[in-house]
């Protein structure tokens, strides 16, 4: 009976399967029909979504930091049909309305071509620059990014959204971890390194010294590709990723950010393998030499290092690092050439410069919470020994809070402690006022015109009070010579101490210099000449003497045109381009970081477009000099100067100069300028010989080498002289003891260009040589060469192009920098109240809402 009930219910089944396809057919056709619906209700394109980069997706995000270039990813979306036309971004205040670039005319927009096919999501990278916020200016004090979708060529508008970023203050920088299981990093942000404790209700005061970005790496690594827009990441944690997470312009960018002071902590067990053939192979401090368990003992130098005696909770106490049953997982390292363990680490914290910057491996995992969460004092080796800042102190207030402060008197947020990210050109300072003088008095004895200082002179100060005094010394100055600004450090910089040098020169090459007695005289001489002999002349020899009178006014008139075409012939009045760069080399690194400040003049109103063919490029007008007025031509507003971008090329319009004035700007790019380092410095036996190694095209001109030594008890200064360095050449350098450390180099003084007699150079690179040479900024064991070049470095073409170009390039190369000091560890702890600081917040807090209504008895 059963199976006749089951055979009916099989034979009915079809049946029924007919109707359900026949309802699901219909249901489908009214599903199909509800989506068409709401297609034709959707926007003809979604709203876009920025993201600047870094980011992660734990938190809120677009922060940014104004006074430095911001790079950044936008997703659109075209819903109703193919669209191809240019992503418009710029930075704007709340309402959309354009920020001025300060100190100059101009507002700054950023384009992009863009190809969105309908329905497909994309994701487009833009490159723009954040004005400063003037604290001044309650109008000013927001920064936004109005993202628009137009035709090619600034057409039509097709969609237009303002988006919100948050501002970075000066001394806060992003630590960007690269893990595999980012999730088990998330204790960085707890750390006092990062979070410093503060009792400031101010919310700029009290922000973190990084802002830890944790990405889970799936398709794309959140990371810049431009090496100028990494100037807000501080640190980069690596731990157990594939080098082909970043791309190739990611990898070279990350390159050229170590050789200027990046630091990138990799955590050795599971990292070192797998770079051991990758784009950092031969910069890696150390090699995996097989893994290694790491017993108790192993860290004994940790806890006698950075383990004190404390009182908590009225016992003593001091907070051991302890592996417990369990030994910790590591790798022993095995050290390259000119690596070194950092002391006290046990040899597993291994540490090599790179350039500037620095790669520090370590011995055991940088995510085993037995070492990072449990052990007390992990945030004081980690400030010490990783990040290698200076020693900290805890300091209790009379509110019973704890503030973090350096033992020393650097303030508490000092950028310079926070990022070690530097550039010569953006970051150091000068002293200007010393170096005048010291020029003029050496003009004075040796009969040369004095030279006043130049009147867009910006001097500043930072360190410097006492270089009005004579007894100014030749030690290190702090921080070697580098400033912070109200951006930070390594921000975009037109008011540097190298920029204001810069400045100056060309305000005296490219000044308007009225003909001198001698023009005049020759001109008016030929003038009566053609104007009386030999008018009269030429009619008395065919006998119209009466012609002469009517030829005059003639002539006249002809003299009037020719004095005028050779005054401009004379001082350069048609266009002239004067330019003045820096270029800067890191040690065994092949390739450089160029600024360029051009003077751009003209008799008649021009619009230029500069090219750059390097994907690195950034333009800007060169603001006017600090508290100075920037001028104005017949009450002309702000106006737009743009920043095309497309494909590996760059280029800034709408930079306009009006009749008879100068325009100025401001770009800067790397380059390659070798296929190996640029240079390479082997010292020889004796230690008063070395051989410097130059792979360049570029011919160097009055070159010398700069260097603080250690004798014994007390640094001694030397240079050698090189003169000309030409193209693939190698020269053998002798030292001498600098006899006078203010002139460095007595041959510079008889150099045209490097001359304190300024008027006998068309272009003099005097006063840019003065903040190069200031010998305050090398540090024991720094060596440095100096020289300068007339060749027009590659990477931009600026049209309409002038028919007078004067082109003088700075050329900084540092040879080799020092071993960092030993680290210190901090003065005390965390707990100088008897308890976590957070603890002693909560009693006071339990405390007081246990008091009665009516207030204590």
């Amino acid at each position: 009976m059963a199976i006749l009930l089951g055979l009916v219910i099989v034979v009915s089944v079809p049946g029924c399967s007919g109707c359900l396809r026949e309802r699901t057919t219909a249901e489908e056709e009214a599903a199909k029909k509800k989506r068409q619906e709401e297609e034709q209700a959707k926007a003809d394109f979604e709203p876009p979504e920025f993201r600047a980069l870094p980011y992660d997706d734990r938190g809120p995000g677009n922060y940014i930091k104004p006074g430095h270039w911001v790079s950044g990813s936008i997703r659109l979306k075209a819903n109703a049909y193919d669209y191809r036309g240019e992503l418009y971004s710029k930075t704007t205040d709340q309402t959309g309305g354009s920020i001025p670039l300060p100190g100059t005319n101009y507002f700054f927009s950023a384009t992009r071509p863009i190809a969105l096919a309908k329905g497909q999501e994309s994701w487009s990278d833009v490159t723009y620059y954040v004005p400063e916020i003037n604290p001044g200016n309650s109008m000013s004090t927001s920064r936004w990014l109005l993202c628009r979708l137009q035709d090619r060529g600034g057409g039509g508008a097709v969609q237009s959204e303002v988006l919100p970023t948050s501002a970075m203050p000066a001394h806060q920088f992003y630590m960007v971890v690269l893990a595999a299981n980012s999730d088990e990093y998330q204790y960085l942000s707890a750390l006092d390194t990062v979070k410093p404790l503060s009792a400031s209700m101010d919310q700029n005061e009290s922000a973190p010294h990084y802002r830890v970005v944790t990405p889970k790496i799936i398709d794309r690594t959140p990371l810049p590709e431009n090496p100028l827009t990494w100037t807000s990441i501080a640190v980069i944690v690596w731990d157990d990723i594939d080098q082909q997470a970043l791309t190739t312009y990611q990898q070279e960018a990350l390159l050229d950010w170590l050789h200027w002071g990046g630091q990138l902590i990799i955590s050795g067990p599971g990292s070192l393998d797998r770079l051991r053939l990758s784009f950092l192979a031969d910069y890696l401090p150390a090699l995996a030499d097989g893994a290694e368990e790491l017993d108790q003992a192993r860290f004994e130098p940790w806890n006698q290092k950075y383990v004190m005696e404390e009182r908590v909770n009225n016992r003593k106490e001091r907070y051991l690092l302890q592996l417990g049953d369990a030994p910790a997982r590591g790798v022993k390292l095995k050290l390259a050439d000119d690596a070194y363990f950092v002391e006290d680490t046990a040899d597993l914290v291994a540490e090599r410069r790179v350039g500037r910057g620095r790669i520090t491996v370590t011995g055991f995992q940088l995510r085993d919470p037995r070492i990072t969460k449990q052990w007390k004092n992990f945030d004081n080796f980690f400030n010490a020994a990783i990040l290698r800042r200076p020693a900290r102190r805890f300091v209790a207030t009379d509110v019973e809070f704890v503030t973090t402060r350096w033992d020393s008197s650097r303030a508490r947020n000092d950028p310079l402690a926070v990022s070690q990210l530097r550039y010569f050109s953006r970051d150091v300072e000068s002293a200007s006022r010393r170096y005048d003088r010291l020029d003029n008095k050496y003009r004075e004895e040796h009969g040369l015109a004095q030279q006043n200082p130049p009147v867009e002179s910006n001097q500043l100060g930072l360190g410097l009070a006492k270089e009005e005094q004579d007894d100014v010394t030749i030690s290190v100055l702090p921080n070697a010579g580098f400033v912070a600004t109200d951006a930070g450090v390594a921000a975009w910089n037109d008011n540097s101490g190298a920029a204001n040098a810069a400045r100056e020169c060309l305000v005296e090459a490219s000044g308007i210099d009225i003909p001198d007695a001698a023009f005049i005289l020759r001109v008016t001489a030929v003038y009566l000449l053609v104007l009386v002999p030999l008018n009269w002349g030429v009619f008395w020899c065919i006998g119209r003497v009466e012609w002469a009178w009517i030829a005059a006014p003639v002539i006249a008139i002809v003299g009037a045109f020719a004095v005028i075409k050779l005054a401009q012939l004379d001082i350069g009045f048609a266009r002239n381009r004067t330019e003045i760069g820096i270029l800067e080399i890191q040690p065994n690194y092949h390739r450089a970081h160029m600024a360029r400040y051009t003077s751009l003049y003209t008799s008649l109103s021009t619009r230029y477009h500069s090219e750059f063919d390097q994907a690195s490029a950034l333009a800007l007008p060169l603001t006017f000099a600090s508290g100075q007025i920037t001028p104005t031509r017949f009450g002309d507003s702000t106006t737009e100067v743009r920043f095309d971008q497309e494909g590996l090329s760059a280029s800034l319009t709408g930079f306009s100069v009006m009749s008879n004035s100068t325009g100025r700007m401001h770009s800067e790019y790397m380059l390659s300028l070798a296929d190996e380092a640029v240079f390479s410095w082997k010292p020889l036996a004796g230690e008063k010989s070395a051989e410097v190694i130059y792979r360049g095209e570029l011919a160097i001109h009055d070159a010398a080498v700069m260097r603080r030594v250690n004798h014994g008890s007390k640094d001694a200064l030397e240079v050698a002289w090189i003169g000309e360095l030409r193209p693939q050449e190698t020269k053998t350098i002798h030292f001498e003891p600098m006899t006078d450390p203010w002139s460095v180099c007595p041959e510079w003084n008889q150099a045209k260009v490097f001359s304190p007699d300024i008027q006998d150079s068309e272009v003099s690179l005097r006063r840019l040589l003065n903040v190069a040479k200031d010998v305050r900024h090398l540090q024991t064991d720094d060596v440095q060469l100096i020289g300068w070049t007339d060749q027009d470095v590659p990477g931009v073409t600026i049209t309409p192009e002038a028919p007078q170009r004067t082109l003088r390039t700075l050329v900084v190369a540092h040879l080799q920098y020092a071993q960092l000091p030993d680290p210190e560890g901090d003065v005390n702890t965390r707990r100088v109240l008897g308890q976590e600081p957070e603890k002693v917040l909560q009693d006071s807090a339990d405390s007081i809402e246990l008091l009665p209504e009516d207030g204590p008895k």
